[in-house]
């Protein structure tokens, strides 16, 4: 009998591993007859995982899951528990991989035999959920805002912002890459909300990144100091107007104006000696002796002789 090639032998070798290692399944291409799907995990505060997963109802229901992770191959494994009818969750709380790492995420289910096990490639950092923006105030024409606090793989932020006319009831969003948002109306009232993602500077889609919660509403009033200076000055306007023709019409029907500029009469020049000799005592005046003068001119001559 010729020898077996070595090639044939390994293939040989392969064959018999192979059946008697647990059955896999890898997100995508895996058995489908498989209970879990739908793996997804959600990074938050620096170094804290939630990790989650579907189940059908041909799982036991005393099934025990668990997750187990790693670089190359999953090596750290934490236990899990169904928070919901057809819901599986697992929380890492001290997640110690580089999040710029293709980290490899399965789960297991303890009770089948042959243990199920469905893995799937995740880089962290793609699904990363930063906490909201913070001190959202209207300020002046601005709404203004701070980052989010606390420790995160990347400290340049984008946001977006929610604008909402509370006449009209219509909510816009907008994006933005600093921490203000001028207000376009100033004469309308607004609901404002933020929200943030860390700008991962890789060379994927931004929008598939996920974006934090919406901040609180904080409200805007419409500016009323240039329309009050202006309702006061036409205010101010008319009463002036008003004042100024009635005054005219005064003046014209009843001639105030003639009646008080006529002068004053002076009794000095009908009262002759009235005030030059009795210091205007007008009694005094009239009982006093005035002696009769003759003009000057009506004088006769008189020739006195020696």
């Amino acid at each position: 009998m010729s020898p077996i090639p070595p090639l044939l032998q390994l293939a040989v070798i392969w064959i018999i591993a192979a059946n008697g290692s647990p059955s896999t399944t890898v997100k995508g291409t895996g058995n489908q007859s498989s209970s879990i799907r739908n793996v997804t995990c959600l990074f938050y505060n620096e170094n804290h995982v939630n990790c989650t997963w579907d189940i059908d109802e041909t799982a036991s229901p005393d099934t025990q899951y668990c997750l187990s992770y790693g670089l190359n191959e999953p090596k750290i494994s934490t236990p899990c528990g169904k928070i919901e009818p057809g819901k599986v969750a697992c929380f890492i709380h001290n997640f110690k991989e580089h999040f710029y790492d293709s980290i490899i995420f399965c789960v297991m289910d303890s009770c089948q035999q042959p243990k199920t096990i469905h893995c799937t490639p995740i880089v962290p950092v793609e699904c990363y959920k930063t906490s909201p923006p913070v001190n959202v105030t209207v300020s002046g024409s601005e709404v203004v805002w701070k980052p989010p606090i606390g420790e995160h793989h990347s400290r340049i932020f984008e946001y977006q912002i929610q604008v909402t006319d509370l006449h009209t009831k219509v909510a816009k969003v907008e994006d933005l890459d600093q921490e203000k948002w001028d207000i376009k109306d100033l004469s309308k009232s607004y609901a404002v909300q933020v929200r943030a993602k860390i700008n991962h500077f890789l060379e994927v889609k931004q929008e598939d990144f996920i974006w934090s919660d919406w901040t609180r509403s904080v409200f805007t009033e419409p500016e009323q100091t240039n329309h009050m200076i202006l309702k006061i000055f036409i205010v101010t306007a008319i009463i002036t107007i008003l004042m100024v023709l009635l005054l005219m019409f005064i003046c014209r029907r009843y001639k105030l104006l003639e009646h008080l500029s006529q002068p004053i009469p002076d009794p000095k020049q009908k009262f002759n000696g009235l005030f030059e000799n009795y210091n205007g005592e007008f009694q005094q005046w009239i009982n006093a002796n005035h002696p009769e003068t003759k003009d000057p001119k009506e004088c006769d001559a008189v020739i006195v002789e020696d």
